[in-house]
């Protein structure tokens, strides 16, 4: 099958093309840098971006994909309430411009979308559960899950929650920032009042892959299966890595004053996605050991 993958350079987009690769699939990476960051002489890769609809709408056209998987977004959360023109064009506009290029060459498209499109009062949440978004990047993503839903051939939806793993290039998820800094022996403040099921990369690519495997659409939840808080999350991590967890002091979420609204009850529930793929998502002890085994 014919996929592309847009954001193919961040944290999923690499562990998908590698997947995608690995089932023979063939595979076409698009992003913002001149190359791709994975040395694979088999996929093909080209700098585009999504903002420009005439710049998507030639590339997708060129190159025919059957199924298109749109990781592409902007995601910092903070940024997005400051610039929140960019985090428009990138999360609304740029998700109509790859679905009216899919339209074009009649490609199926699945669409990355994040558990903020809820207000993180009452999680975890089902996909029956109504969206009711706080930031603006929460709304945008949002916008861009209705702009999905309305673009015809049963296009897919997928909300997972804190991806994190290791990759080529990229910036620092939750877990290789916290290991490095307890490596240094530094003290961190975690938040103890955000509840959710963080998702490592490596296992949400998988199930992506089942999912087209099987030919699935429609809306689905995927995370990890260990629902927990960010400070007992951290606490495991140091433990797994026997680092010392006593550098690790508990806070809350309003300490940080941060510029955008975080979900504090979140968490997605995944028993659809279980059932329906017939995949087991993995706990926190599971993900931690393939996250050492991609880190050696």
């Amino acid at each position: 099958m014919r996929i592309l993958v847009t954001g193919s350079n961040g944290l999923l987009g690499q562990k998908l093309v590698a997947g995608l690769l690995k089932d023979n699939h063939i595979v076409c990476g698009l992003d913002l840098q001149e190359s791709s960051y994975l040395e694979y002489s088999s996929i093909e890769y080209q700098k585009v971006n999504i903002t420009s609809r005439r710049e998507t709408s030639d590339r997708v056209k060129n190159w025919k994909p059957e199924v298109i998987v749109h990781c592409a977004a902007m995601t910092a959360v903070d940024a997005c309430e400051t610039e929140r023109e960019m985090c428009w064009k990138v999360n609304v506009d740029g998700t109509e411009n790859i679905c009216i290029a899919a339209s074009k060459v009649e490609a199926k498209v699945i669409y990355i979308s994040t558990d903020y499109v809820f207000d993180g009062e009452s999680g975890p949440y089902s996909e029956e559960d109504t969206p009711n978004p706080g930031g603006y990047y929460a709304k945008s993503k949002l916008a861009g899950e209705n702009v999905v839903r309305g673009s015809g051939n049963n296009p897919t939806v997928i909300r997972s929650i804190v991806i994190y793993g290791f990759g080529k290039n990229i910036k620092s998820s939750f877990v290789t920032w916290l290991v490095g800094e307890l490596r240094s022996g530094r003290k961190v403040r975690i938040v103890d009042d955000q509840w959710g099921n963080s998702t490592i990369a490596d296992d949400l690519a998988n199930a992506i892959g089942r999912l087209i495997k099987l030919e699935k659409h429609g809306l689905y939840h995927m995370g990890g299966s260990s629902f927990i808080t960010r400070f007992e999350m951290a606490t495991r991590i140091a433990r797994f890595f026997e680092l010392d967890e006593s550098l690790i002091t508990p806070i809350t979420t309003a300490e940080l004053k941060q510029p955008a609204k975080r979900p504090l009850r979140s968490g997605l529930l995944i028993n659809k996605a279980e059932s329906e793929l017939s995949y087991n998502f993995l706990d926190l002890e599971q993900s931690l050991q393939l996250y050492k085994s991609c880190e050696q």
